[in-house]
């Protein structure tokens, strides 16, 4: 779970022995008073806003039977995920479809939102967007204490691995700010980890 704006480290217990996930999201949400990811579909292009989980994949899948032509997501407002395996899959998701992601002059995505932003087959990032990263923090400890060969590690190097997002990408995430903080990357550190993916 990678969230920039609330603690939920128990949140994290929760999913991990709960088969109620989206259950779980709602209530996280109504308690940190939090927007449930939602799509707005305009044309092609699906505008997204929201904390992401099980709940946004599940509405994603529906709108792309709806919207068989949509073939970008413009990620408007994205403060984080509340469920990382759950948004990892809709990352994979997007990659598998071919589908665009776009942040606008005025996008701010963060954590796992940054996540979804790299993982689209091509990528848009407009001067001014803010794309937001740090490191994770676990039940236990934060991600930085795992040994690099951590199966902690696993599912995101093998996320950057599918998206063709240079694995070096995660290492740099876990440096750049710890769990409590953020930092926003330059379009040329984009550049950098996503290369010619970047429109």
């Amino acid at each position: 779970m990678r969230f920039n704006k609330v603690s939920l480290i128990v949140a994290t217990v929760l999913f991990l022995f709960s088969s109620c996930a989206s259950f779980l999201e709602r209530k996280i949400a109504q308690k940190y008073n939090l927007e449930l990811a939602t799509i707005e579909v305009k044309g092609n292009k699906g505008y997204v806003k929201g904390v992401l989980g099980k709940l946004f994949y599940e509405k994603l899948e529906n709108t792309l039977k709806e919207h068989p032509n949509l073939n970008t997501l413009v990620l408007v407002d994205i403060p984080g995920s509340i469920n990382d395996e759950w948004n990892l899959r809709t990352c994979s998701l997007v990659y598998e479809k071919g589908i665009t992601t776009e942040l606008l002059s005025n996008s701010v995505v963060e954590s796992g939102g940054t996540d979804l932003f790299v993982s689209g087959k091509k990528v848009i990032f407009a001067e001014g967007a803010k794309a937001g990263v740090h490191a994770w923090d676990g039940a236990d400890k934060p991600a930085t204490e795992y040994p690099k060969d951590h199966k902690e590690h696993k599912m995101f190097l093998e996320l950057y691995s599918k998206v063709k997002v240079d694995s070096s990408f995660y290492w740099f995430t876990l440096k750049a700010a710890p769990a409590e903080d953020i930092y926003h990357m330059k379009k040329s550190e984009i550049q950098k980890y996503v290369g010619d993916k970047l429109k």
